[in-house]
């Protein structure tokens, strides 16, 4: 890339590679901290607060003192060392976090459990981040400062250097999600990061930038700061839309693109590509002296239009996603990746472009009125905070109560009603041209609402074109949507989330809740991770044990008597409890161990977050929660490659010495048991705790000799046939990511 300011060689190419090294390293510490504090959308959107807040801190901060350092250049290559450092820190530290904190994390079912384990979310996760993000958020006012010459001239620079730094974070988005965490791992992704830091830090040093005489301060006048006041809600109107947009659409495109890391990747890049094409649009008119203010106002009427246009686009495209595979996964093959881009790029990256576009000229408006180029830290900073409100909002408040559509709707009003302060901030004449806008805004608004609700009738539209059944039960959660389908007269009873079949009364829930309590003499306590279609819940209570749920949607906790008859009695009688967690998570904190645990996963395998209950890291932690004579027991679900079936079991007997697996007529996967004693029990023996379990009330099938036959492996066999593939870990999640092997066409059981 040629230089393009003037005697600083290549520092956009620098801030690029800082974009790229920054998305790799939010991708790797997303992912470990959920591990830390669950994938429940509260974790999830703490840790997103504590970053974003970090990176706002660092934008206030620099700013202030930017236009007074002498060599603003040298200041930010000593940051980038700084962040390469820190961040290597951070992440080391996570790898070790679950551990540290468990006994600091109340029981589950404690009073006041809730909100202690918030707070102490909140301390742990800005003790880890706060450094890092800080000193990332901090580099975009130091450059700006040490590139411009004064507030009059710093808005094309400001886009230039803001459009590079978001493609970088494309690419880096693309990098870590298609390539380094899945082959180099989670470390190995945060140490090529922390060499990118360093190297940018060593460019700039060897350069050897000259000082500068500081920019005398501005004096600020009256309309000035009342301009740059106002400036400052706008930024924060404007990232409150922008991630409330962010989170609506990805509530939308589950239903298209799945739930793979691929899928969150497409989604993210086509997200900032279009902001960082937009910024370099801008550059031209950054810097011309018109007044920006109209400009901006009719950019956030635009956004608003073109976003509900994406959801009419969505909402009349549904046919295009009603093949039967969208009921399991659209991801089945290597060249689905292209699709994931391609919904994605049309519903998002319109817009993006507008928000791409909007940004820096909205930060040279704040910077001409504020009469300093530092203040683009605190415009910078308004808009980060705005995007935290945007994400907590829209995720706890908007959707649960008004849903996806009608969050849309108001999400497009209120960036309508910014682009009304903006022109009404450029005087009467500009309001009066703005009118047309408004009424665009509104009437586009309004006949929205005469849309059905996209995610209802995407999700019906399938169930009506694939299954001979009824829909008995409806409901947008917080965290998906979550249906549940009777037919065959009632006979079948099936669970669906954000669309996809999740579980169903069928026998495998029944069999891994009853397979492990077999090889114990008295078992008396479960633990189950996924509440499922209730069926591994409820043989458990059947079979006379005290049984503890982690589920993570409420939705799915309330159509428990859907699929159990005895339910509220059961419930009543206290022989269950289900509490709203991640199960890991749950897991981590409790202070009982079980006799048994049970893991049955959502397929697909490489669903996003899976892998956090198929690694060696995790199947420790089960081993601690399990009686002297307890068993864990894994539901491996098909589809799966061969590969990640072997790369599982290996991890399971690193951790465990006995290993065995069963493989069961007519079900969709693999039972793996897995103890410190040898799973073995004599004939007689096994009959007679089939039939005080009262397993055949439920499996009439099951015996003796049928547990013999449908055996596949034993102890040594599992040695055998896993020891040349690698362990599933934390670090290094490979089924997770299972391109590679999309592409090599390798073994695929179904």
């Amino acid at each position: 890339m040629k230089n393009i300011f003037k005697n600083e060689p290549n520092i956009p190419l620098l801030f690029f590679i800082s974009g790229l090294s920054g998305l790799a390293y939010e991708t790797v510490w997303f992912r470990m901290l959920i591990r830390v504090f669950g994938t429940t959308l509260e974790a999830t959107s703490t840790v997103l607060a504590v970053f974003m807040g970090g990176l706002a801190l660092g934008a206030v901060l620099a700013g202030r003192k930017a236009d007074g350092l002498k060599n603003p250049l040298k200041i930010y290559a000593v940051l980038e060392l700084l962040v390469a450092l820190s961040a290597l820190g951070a992440t080391l530290l996570m790898a070790g976090l679950p551990e540290l904190i468990a006994p600091l994390l109340p029981e589950g079912g404690a009073p006041g459990a809730a909100a202690a384990v918030t707070a102490i979310r909140l301390l742990v996760s800005a003790a880890v981040l706060l450094i890092p993000t800080a000193l990332m958020g901090a580099t975009l006012p130091l450059l700006a400062s040490a590139l411009s010459s004064g507030a009059a001239d710093s808005g094309g620079k400001i886009s230039r250097l803001y459009a590079l730094n978001t493609l970088g974070a494309a690419l880096g988005v693309l990098a870590a999600g298609y390539l380094l965490i899945g082959h180099a791992g989670e470390k190995g992704t945060a140490a090529l990061a922390a060499a990118l830091n360093l190297a940018i830090a060593l460019r700039i040093f060897f350069s050897s930038p000259p000082d500068r005489a500081p920019a005398a301060p501005a004096l600020p006048t009256a309309e000035g700061a009342r301009g740059y006041k106002r400036m400052l809600l706008v930024m924060g109107a404007s990232g409150f839309t922008a991630l409330a947009l962010e989170v609506l659409w990805a509530r939308l495109l589950v239903l298209t693109i799945g739930s793979s890391v691929y899928a969150f990747s497409a989604m993210l890049c086509s997200y900032l590509l279009g902001i960082a094409l937009g910024s370099l649009y801008a550059e031209s008119r950054a810097d011309s002296g018109e007044d920006l203010l109209p400009t901006l106002a009719r950019t956030q009427a635009a956004i608003a239009g073109l976003s509900l246009a994406g959801l009419a686009a969505f909402y009349f495209s549904g046919g295009a996603a009603l093949d039967i595979k969208y009921l399991f996964t659209p991801l089945n093959r290597a060249g689905d990746i292209f699709h994931l881009f391609g919904w994605s790029l049309v519903i998002i990256t319109p817009v993006t472009l507008l928000m791409g576009f909007f940004f820096p000229l909205a930060a040279q408006a704040g910077v001409r009125a504020a009469g300093r180029v530092g203040a683009i830290g605190t415009l910078y900073g308004a808009n980060t905070i705005g995007t935290i409100l945007g994400s907590l909002a829209t995720g706890f408040i908007l959707i649960p109560e008004l849903g996806t559509k009608f969050s849309f709707i108001l999400t497009a009003l209120l960036t309508v009603l910014t682009g009304t302060l903006l022109a009404t901030m450029a005087g009467e004449s500009e309001k009066r041209r703005f009118t047309p806008w408004l009424a665009g805004g509104l009437l586009l608004a309004g006949a929205s609402f005469l849309l059905p609700d996209p995610i209802f009738n995407t999700i019906n539209r399938r169930f009506a074109a694939h299954l001979n059944g009824r829909l008995v039960y409806h409901k947008e959660d917080r965290a998906g949507a979550v249906d549940v389908i009777f037919s065959r007269g009632d006979r079948a009873k099936s669970l669906y989330i954000n669309g996809v079949a999740v579980s169903g009364n069928g026998d495998a829930g029944k069999l891994m809740s009853h397979f492990p309590l077999l090889y114990q003499e008295k078992p008396e306590t479960m633990f189950i991770i996924g509440q499922g279609a209730a069926n591994t819940l409820r043989s458990g209570v059947r079979h006379g044990v005290k049984v503890t749920v982690a589920e993570l949607l409420a939705a799915v906790r309330e159509t428990g008597p859907l699929f159990s008859d005895t339910w509220e009695e059961d419930k009543a009688a206290g022989r269950f409890e289900v509490r709203l967690n991640d199960g890991r998570n749950e897991l981590l904190r409790s202070r009982k161990l079980y006799d048994a645990i049970v893991v049955d996963v959502t397929p697909p395998i490489y669903s996003s977050g899976a892998v956090n209950l198929y690694s060696r890291d995790f199947f420790r932690i089960a081993r601690s929660k399990l009686t002297k004579n307890g068993v864990f027991s894994l539901w491996i679900p098909l589809p799966c490659f061969e590969s990640d079936y072997y790369m599982i079991l290996r991890a399971l007997k690193d951790v465990f010495p006995e290993v065995n697996v069963w493989s069961f007529p007519r079900q969709p996967g693999f039972l793996a048991l897995a103890s410190d004693n040898k799973l073995e029990a004599a004939a007689k023996t096994l009959d007679e705790r089939i039939k005080s379990g009262k397993v055949q009330s439920e499996l009439p099938y099951v015996t003796a000799r049928f547990m013999a036959e449908t055996q596949i492996m034993n102890t040594a066999a599992v040695d055998a046939a896993s020891a040349k593939y690698p362990a599933v870990t934390d670090d290094k999640p490979y089924t997770e990511f299972p391109l590679a092997r999309f592409m090599a066409f390798s073994p695929m059981w179904y």
